[in-house]
């Protein structure tokens, strides 16, 4: 065999471009990293790609597919277009047009990369999967108990934020009943195991946690709020604790809280710490206060908790971090009843196996959270736990300035240098919670909570540089929360703006409440309106328009009423808006106003409407009983004619195919049976007129000769004049003929003027033609004409479509 050509050699040679591909391949992860990059960055630009498309063009709802899915072999570059797709749309039921998915930094990216190399691990050897996920979480244990000053504990990390409570508590059970693996619940059968748990925390916890052991819900507690209204009340649960050892149940667990959900409220720990210490109870803590540590200079470590779950994903910001549970493996079980013909060691090797899991096979569930800390680096982590704090204390000082009531502690992180970091995660909140409220008030009137939602939504809505949650509270009704471990941090260019939003929103609530009380006298003082309640309203309230003469009117016709006068008065202000009371009845529904509202102008403004709007529809009662009665009258009269019609002329050219003969014969001089109605004096008029101008000037050639044209004629002969102008009502017998700049005030060569931005030079007209045939493919603008008369007159239409009216 010859020798490899020179153009041969210099092809086998790698190219500079493909080198650094050639080094991924060569590391482990490289080439994953590389992929799971090009993946996040490709469905990025497909959604901002969505998201930055030019706002004339029509938006289309995303919708997900529910037709039967059948896999077929695929390659990766379609699945990834499909998986766009997926991201792009979303649920049919959703209202919200914005992509789903927000940047990514690079801790987030890498933390996403952790999955993909945490599955990769199934493909290592067992043993050495095991040994990797071991020094992972290990590394990772340390790391986190430095950070957060926890000493003498052991870590599991779970992707379910509850699933390590459930495991404690497991572990407790194979503890303090060392038969519970043999006989499971018959275990408690003489003993029924105590939860103990403040009736401020979250039902649903103590619920999951007997969901998942099979516990009966008489195994939980219920711990009374202390005196002060915060916290957990100590004393009554040494008295519960006292009740349960003399009934023979075992008190087994307590749940304490600092700084958690949804007021922010702190346990003493050392108070706490050490009753359980010695009634042997073990004590789980859970709240965003455990990151106070992380956010402190102060090295002091504690270990007063047997167990605390930590929350890294929500308090970084970053997706995918497993949750974190420290606990303390409990010591060997002492002899009783419970244990007799076990092994105490056996117990506690049970016990521990309860929660066993730190690295499943092949896996690392700690790897995520490490992966991220080596990312972000130490520093930058403690500085977003400092920030988070710091907006947290920002945000409390803005609340209490603009008079509203702060229900949480004030946020830590700026402690004294003398405050034990113990007593400092004890009193600090991570979160501020507030509501408006009156001076003094422990819980707030009903009326209070429609305020304060209103208020929530309205900072969801207008001040959305940070997240704002409406809570309901069982003690204080709703509550406004913000929590920055939770979600967006106050910038501190941010602050002056939601500031000047808050102040301006709480004076709007101050000038409602000053006047609903005028308001509410002012309505009872006028014998045409009804004080109404309108449930879940925040506004002045709503008012019923009653006119004299309608109090036993159907309740069709009042709600009737009562919705033509909202569509007239929203053509002045759109503040009014209709609704429903309790008794479901439509009313007229006031909303929020400023301090230089005036009451009696606006419920001058309702009457004066109302008087309208009842004038308009008497009138259209009146006119609609004319109708009627003219209708029949017309009937009466044409079959009344056509009887003596029928007599006179005979039977003869009643008879079919005879009577045509007849008709061709003698045909008849009379033309067709016809009335028209006056409805100025309610009588009827003969239509002979017009039969006989149509049979005498019938032109078929000629376009309107055979329809308008026979009624300008006959008017012509009526009024005695051949000006249309001059056609009125003196002159025509009731007739009068209107201008047509009322009906078409845009002439159909200038049709173009409706879907123009300027503002046609037209008087008000009773209808607008748009000369459907000329512009029914032209394209509506945001500022057109057109546009504006939708707004105007058709508000819950072009209110529906929104921008992608007209289009």
């Amino acid at each position: 065999m010859g020798d490899a050509s020179a153009s041969d050699t210099e092809s086998n040679k790698p190219s500079p471009i493909n080198e650094p591909h050639l080094e991924l391949e060569r590391r482990p992860f490289g080439g994953l990293e590389f992929q799971v990059s090009e993946v996040v960055e490709r469905l990025e630009a497909g959604v901002n790609a969505q998201d930055a498309a030019d706002d004339e063009k029509k938006r289309e709802p995303r919708k997900i597919s529910t037709g039967f899915f059948e896999p077929e072999e695929t390659p990766m570059d379609e699945i990834l277009k499909i998986l766009e797709e997926l991201v792009i749309k979303t649920d049919p039921s959703c209202e919200s047009l914005e992509p789903p998915l927000l940047p990514t930094d690079a801790v987030t990216r890498a933390a996403i990369l952790s999955h993909s190399i945490s599955a990769l691990f199934g493909r290592l050897e067992r043993s050495h999967a095991a040994r990797l996920g071991t020094h992972i979480a290990s590394e990772t244990t340390r790391w986190m108990a430095h950070m957060f000053r926890l000493s003498d504990y052991n870590a599991y990390y779970h992707q379910e934020q509850l699933e390590g409570l459930v495991r404690v508590t497991r572990m407790l059970l194979h503890h303090r009943y060392p038969r519970y693996l043999e006989d499971g619940a018959l275990a408690f059968a003489n003993r029924l195991p105590c939860i103990y748990s403040c009736v401020a925390s979250p039902l649903g916890i103590v619920q999951h946690l007997c969901r998942q052991l099979g516990l009966p819900l008489a195994c939980v507690r219920p711990v009374p709020v202390n005196p002060s209204g915060r916290g957990m009340d100590i004393d009554a649960l040494e008295r519960l604790c006292d009740e349960d050892v003399a009934a023979n149940r075992t008190p087994l667990l307590v749940l304490g809280e600092v700084g958690a959900p949804p007021l922010g409220w702190g346990t003493p720990l050392y108070t706490l710490g050490e009753i359980c210490a010695r009634r042997n109870l073990h004590l789980h803590v859970r709240g965003h206060a455990l990151a106070l540590p992380g956010a402190s200079l102060k090295e002091q470590t504690y270990s007063i908790p047997d167990s605390l779950t930590l929350t890294p994903g929500p308090w970084f910001g970053v997706p995918g971090l497993p949750t974190v549970t420290f606990y303390k493996i409990p010591e060997s079980v002492t002899a009783n009843d419970q244990s007799k013909g076990v092994n105490a060691a056996g117990a506690r090797e049970g016990a521990v196996a309860a929660l066993s899991g730190l690295c499943a096979a092949g896996r690392a569930a700690a790897l995520p959270l490490w992966v991220m800390a080596r990312a972000a680096g130490a520093p930058a982590l403690h500085g977003a736990l400092r920030a988070a704090f710091r907006a947290a204390r920002t945000a409390y000082t803005l609340v209490a300035a603009a008079g509203l009531t702060v229900l949480s502690e004030r946020p830590g992180g700026d402690e004294p240098p003398n405050i034990d970091i113990v007593e400092a995660v004890s009193q600090a909140s991570a979160c501020v919670a507030f509501q408006f409220a009156p001076p003094g008030a422990e819980r707030p009137p009903p009326y209070y909570d429609k305020l304060n939602s209103w208020l929530g939504q309205v900072l969801q809505r207008e001040a959305d540089m940070i997240s704002i949650e409406v809570c309901e509270t069982e003690s204080h009704g709703v509550v406004l929360r913000y929590c920055p471990l939770e979600g967006s941090i106050l910038e501190e260019d941010k602050i002056e703006s939601w500031s000047s939003i808050l102040e301006a929103q709480v004076h709007v609530l101050h000038a409602t409440v000053a006047l609903r009380e005028p308001f509410q006298q002012r309505v009872e003082q006028n014998p045409c309106l009804r004080l109404v309640h309108v449930p879940g309203w925040a506004g002045l309230g709503g008012v019923r328009y009653v006119p004299p003469g309608w109090e036993e009117a159907p309740l069709e016709q009042l709600n009737s009423l009562n919705r033509q006068l909202v569509e007239t008065l929203r053509v002045t202000d759109g503040a009014f808006s209709c609704g429903d009371g309790d008794d479901q009845m439509a009313c007229v529904r006031f909303g929020m106003v400023t301090a230089d509202t005036d009451v009696d102008e606006l419920l001058d403004l309702v009457v004066a409407a109302g008087r309208e709007v009842e004038e308009s529809s008497k009138a259209l009662t009146d006119m609609s009983e004319v109708l009627k009665k003219g209708i029949e009258a017309a009937q009466a009269d044409i079959e009344r004619e056509s009887l003596e019609r029928l007599w006179q002329e005979g039977l003869l050219r009643r008879v079919p195919v005879v009577g045509r003969v007849v008709s061709w014969w003698a045909p008849s001089a009379a033309p067709p049976v016809g009335r028209r109605l006056h409805l100025a004096s309610g009588t009827l008029q003969p239509t002979d007129d017009i039969y006989r101008d149509f049979e005498l000037n019938y032109r078929g050639d000629l376009w309107a000769h055979n329809g308008p044209g026979v009624i300008t004629r006959v008017l012509k002969d009526i009024c005695s004049t051949t000006s249309v102008t001059e056609m009125a009502a003196e002159k025509c017998q009731g007739f009068e003929v209107f201008s047509p700049k009322l009906f078409h005030p845009i002439s159909w060569m200038d049709a173009e003027d409706y879907f123009k931005a300027t503002q046609p030079n037209v008087d008000d007209p009773y209808v607008y033609h748009v000369w459907n045939k000329l512009t029914h493919n032209m394209v509506v603008g945001k500022n057109a004409f057109y546009a504006r008369l939708a707004a105007k007159y058709c508000p819950s239409i072009y209110k529906l479509y929104g921008d992608s009216f007209g289009l």
